[in-house]
């Protein structure tokens, strides 16, 4: 392959005590988190909207935030909720405790929390670099509409999903024994009658009512895929309320890809956008409830279940979730089931456990490198863990530790690695979160 030797120079348009990569639930929250303790903080991110996998990716609801009807979600994300409540843009599906949402309010509320709290917004840019110096990155490489620019960084925080900041970095990183979890690509559905048994009680994901009906169109649809018809691969499906009557967000695309690969992402992106189409056409057929249903809107990008981890200082497991044995670095915790995801057919398991596993700080950081915090889906761990902490709201608790970490080196100078895991908790206690 010819190689193309490019120089180019960025100014450094600012500095920063904290730079947060990614706009989804761990980098918003932990923007407002750092800046809340004190932190002069940047957030950027790709779109022109806060939110990520809820708003660009149409995933409803935010899932994690309760275990056997317990609350294991309090802080930023939890204030977040309570927000969404007030405004009769979300509701709390009890005893389960997923969180229904507007999509679009879900975006005006998540860019209020950060502006309040005095974040400085990039939107619509993009993180295509960073500048490397004695195991610390001293500079964010931007690009956007003024060009390639330059953000000097006290703390950087990789919560991009992908761990795109920490491979620019040079973290190890490591993917799943079992391999990455397919993809899916949501929309909302107009002129959907939810008023019978089939969706009315099972748009709401509460527990309450039993099995899903929803089970019964995978089975039409499994069927009607050994009979010969044309159905292209599908997963749940789900049907989510969006707090809006006759308008649900549907999950039940899916495609095997890497989603941090651009050419599989296109690809699959593409090819979920067509059977998107060919889906709602088997459930008008099949269904008097969507008899006049239509697509509203597709998700601006595909919901990506999981790409890339970092090797951080500890990798949590699969037994570490099951277990749900106690750590002392605890900063969030992992309460959703072990949720995976077949990228070869149509299946899906869980398990579920009895004790709501602790996410320990360790797996944000990594060895030897001083001033960089994963959030979100892209910390260590493999395998049946990832598949319980990859929802909203254990990324939203990991992010708003993220922030207060970054915080904690602001003030001392120490490095990320050595931050004093029980003044962390303390002060994330004191800000309300559980831990």
């Amino acid at each position: 392959m010819d190689q193309l030797t490019i120089e180019r120079q960025a100014p450094v348009i600012a500095q920063y005590d904290a730079v947060v990569c990614g706009g989804g639930p761990a980098g918003w929250v932990a923007a407002v988190s750092a800046a809340r303790n004190g932190c002069r903080t940047a957030l950027i991110e790709k779109m022109s909207y806060l939110g990520g996998t809820p708003t660009a990716g149409l995933v409803d609801p935010i899932s994690g935030g309760y275990h056997k009807g317990k609350r294991v979600l309090g802080g930023v994300g939890w204030e977040f909720v309570e927000r969404l409540v007030a405004a009769g843009a979300g509701q709390v599906e009890l005893p389960k405790g997923h969180v229904s949402f507007d999509p679009e309010y879900y975006k005006l509320l998540a860019q209020r929390m950060v502006l309040e709290a005095g974040v400085e917004l990039y939107t619509n840019t993009v993180v295509s670099a960073c500048q490397m110096a004695d195991g610390r990155v001293t500079h964010v490489l931007i690009e956007s509409k003024d060009g390639l620019q330059a953000l000097a960084a006290g703390t950087v925080i990789d919560a991009t999903g992908d761990g795109l900041v920490c491979r620019r970095a040079g973290v190890p990183m490591q993917v799943s024994a079992g391999g990455m979890q397919p993809m899916s690509l949501c929309f909302l559905l107009r002129n959907v009658d939810v008023t019978t048994a089939l969706l009315r009680d099972h748009i709401h994901h509460t527990g309450l009512h039993g099995q899903s009906k929803h089970m019964g169109i995978y089975h039409a649809l499994q069927r009607l895929a050994e009979q010969g018809e044309d159905v292209p691969q599908f997963g749940g499906p789900w049907f989510n309320s969006t707090m809006q009557e006759d308008l649900i967000c549907v999950n039940i695309t899916r495609a095997a890809a890497n989603a941090a690969d651009r050419a599989q992402l296109t690809q699959a992106e593409c090819r979920m956008r067509e059977d998107a189409y060919k889906l709602v056409a088997l459930l008008r057929k099949l269904y008097p409830e969507f008899a006049k249903a239509s697509i509203a809107e597709i998700a601006a990008q595909g919901g990506v279940r999981e790409t890339y981890h970092i090797r951080g200082l500890y990798t949590l497991s699969g037994a570490d979730i099951l277990g749900g044995a106690p750590c002392a670095d605890g900063v969030a915790f992992c309460s959703h089931p072990v949720d995976i995801h077949s990228a070869q057919d149509n299946t899906q398991t869980a398990q579920y456990f009895d004790t709501p596993c602790p996410v320990p700080y360790r797996v944000m950081v990594a060895a030897g490198f001083d001033n960089l915090i994963a959030a979100g889906r892209c910390v260590s761990c493999v395998d049946e863990a990832y598949a319980s902490m990859r929802v909203q709201g254990t990324c939203m608790a990991i992010g708003e530790a993220a922030g207060v970490a970054a915080a904690m080196r602001r003030e001392t100078g120490c490095a990320v690695t050595a931050v004093n895991t029980d003044d962390l908790r303390a002060r994330l206690q004191k800000q309300g979160a559980i831990v």
